[in-house]
């Protein structure tokens, strides 16, 4: 990634629960890193509009879109600011659909991640170590398994957000006075300005996924497990699929869909959120054992999907024993209960 988009990189990275940190450092240069979406938003419209082969439609929604034997037909609303906006016909021998399609059913998911948070300036310069401290606080209350995110974005500004891992559906908008409340505990109740707010929902664990009929249609996105199941994380694998989708239109003049993660990943992530859905008191155990047994450039391969064997069972080794055992004996009869359920239609 080009070094102008990241606003800000830690050399570290934090986990806590209990008055317990762990801290985690690469020995081979990893580092964690801000962008800011505008900015890589912006930079992205710009390459694409300086492109020779390239037009950006602005103001402008894809309503639908239906194969055909010429192509794939894609009717563009334009002008959608305006009054009275205009549909087009665009014809295309592939169209990569990135837009979650309406039978995606986000709960399905095992949990959902749910985050409130602001970028917060403060009147003086604050005491924090020039670290991410990307769990905070792990605990647990009566709705479950929340944390702190909290980045030191420079001496006198903050992103802080408070996260859940929820079982069922919950609108980011109820965790605004929780996320309030950590911005007072971490700036001081009037040392503050807020620039802006962020908030969202990311299905973690989707059991069925779009699949394109047409070839020719490739959907992507989080509809098709574009997200990590067991942690949320999106970007990089999106930006690892990019390159590659980029590379099939060049060299084979077919776009790549989206790769599914491996069998034996995905159990271990159904296993994971399993357990955390049935017993959310487990999850800073599960996390804590994460950062204290597994060694940082190993836990990072594993959350970026490239772990070897070695890493996979280092994962194994440190996590307790009993719960998960417990949870893959309830994942294997539940995949048994769903594969009756197909025989008998």
């Amino acid at each position: 990634m080009d070094g102008k988009l990241i606003g800000k990189s830690w050399p570290a990275w934090e986990f806590s629960s209990d008055s317990v940190r762990h801290q985690h450092r690469s020995e081979t240069d990893w580092g964690y890193h801000y962008v800011p979406s505008i900015r890589f938003y912006d930079h992205a419209e710009k390459v694409i509009t300086l492109h020779p082969r390239m037009t950006l439609l602005t103001d402008s929604c894809a309503r639908d879109i239906s194969p055909a034997v010429s192509g794939i037909e894609v009717g563009v609303e334009k002008g959608i600011s305006r009054i009275n906006p205009k549909i087009q016909k665009i014809t295309a021998r592939q169209v990569v659909d990135t837009r979650i399609p309406d039978e995606v059913d986000f709960s399905s998911a095992a949990l959902k991640q749910v985050f409130f948070g602001f970028e917060v300036k403060t009147n003086k310069a604050h005491q924090f170590d020039d670290v991410a401290l990307v769990m905070k606080d792990m605990r647990v209350d009566r709705k479950g398994f929340l944390f702190d995110y909290v980045l030191p974005l420079g001496r006198d500004s903050f992103l802080i957000e408070l996260t859940r891992f929820a079982p069922e559906y919950m609108p980011p908008e109820s965790l605004r006075d929780g996320a309030l409340e950590l911005v007072r505990r971490v700036c001081g109740d009037n040392n503050y300005k807020i620039i802006r707010q962020e908030s969202g929902v990311i299905p973690m664990g989707m059991r069925d996924f779009v699949k394109s009929a047409d070839p020719r249609w490739i959907q992507t996105g989080i509809g098709v497990g574009s997200a990590r199941p067991s942690t949320g994380y999106a970007f990089k694998r999106i930006q690892q699929w990019a390159e590659q989708c980029a590379k099939g239109i060049l060299f084979e003049g077919q776009a790549r869909p989206f790769p599914p993660d491996s069998a034996l990943l995905t159990w271990m992530d159904n296993i994971f959120l399993r357990a955390i859905r049935e017993n959310p008191s487990l999850a800073p155990t599960l996390f804590m054992s994460l950062a204290r047994g597994v060694h940082p450039d190993c836990l990072l391969r594993f959350l970026t999907d490239i772990p070897s064997k070695r890493d996979l069972f280092a994962i194994m080794r440190s996590l307790p024993k009993l719960p998960l055992i417990q949870s893959a004996l309830r994942e294997i009869g539940a995949g048994i209960q769903s594969m009756r359920r197909g025989q008998a239609w």
